[in-house]
């Protein structure tokens, strides 16, 4: 029986909206299919959602597709110890932090856990367990989303769209996704987003969606990466 033995003391990113509002009610969105593909060819991505949905679709086969507001969760504050825990256990405690499915095929079966995560975030469970096998969260690929953080980090370009999402939701799931500690400084972070780009670059995308919105997105201080 293998053990594994990890301390995450990361200190969350505190993703603070200068603004505490309630979304005023609206009417019900129809649904409505996403999609992109890779300047490449390599890949593709559709998702259908009731509301709004954003996709990135990058070479090498590199596209992603969500409906607005899941990769929020990847920034949740994790703070929980196990010690000699069986994989099962360690993936129920993450699945009732995120309120999401999570799914874990193991490298080694009988692999054993000792973790502690002080303010952490999910990213950092996740990546920690993706260490040791296969991860799918909310239906989605982990690895696929490590490599398009990776991506958007480093200022690959995609073809990007997001539509029909509050901005405020829109900053939350790039938070999420980039582990960047991004904000709302002004504007409006109920407006509507709706934006097309091709060939972008993440500094492209926080740019035309200020500029769409009439808002000024900002990053706070520097961020881990988590890559």
């Amino acid at each position: 029986m293998r053990k594994l033995t990890a301390a995450v003391l990361t200190s969350a990113f505190i993703l603070a909206l200068t603004f505490a509002f309630t979304p005023s009610a609206s009417p019900a969105f129809a649904r409505e299919t996403c999609s992109c593909a890779a300047p490449d060819g390599s890949c593709s991505a559709s998702v259908t959602c009731t509301g709004g949905c954003t996709r990135f679709c990058g070479n090498g086969d590199n596209c992603s597709a969500s409906c607005s507001g899941r990769y929020k969760m990847l920034a949740t504050e994790v703070t929980f110890e196990m010690q000699n825990a069986k994989y099962p256990q360690f993936v129920a405690e993450l699945a009732r932090i995120s309120e999401k499915d999570i799914t874990f095929s193991p490298t080694i079966p009988d692999m054993v856990f000792n973790v502690g995560f002080q303010r952490a975030t999910l990213w950092d469970a996740l990546k920690l367990l993706s260490d040791q096998g296969t991860v799918q969260v909310a239906g989605q690929d982990f690895e696929k989303l490590k490599t398009l953080r990776r991506s958007l980090l480093t200022g690959e370009k995609f073809s990007f769209c997001v539509t029909n999402t509050p901005v405020n939701t829109f900053v939350d799931d790039l938070a999420g996704l980039t582990g960047l500690p991004l904000r709302i400084t002004a504007g409006r972070p109920t407006a509507t987003v709706n934006v097309k780009l091709q060939d972008v670059a993440l500094s492209d995308m926080i740019s035309a969606v200020s500029e769409q919105t009439g808002t000024k997105i900002i990053e706070e201080g520097a961020t881990s990466g988590g890559q």
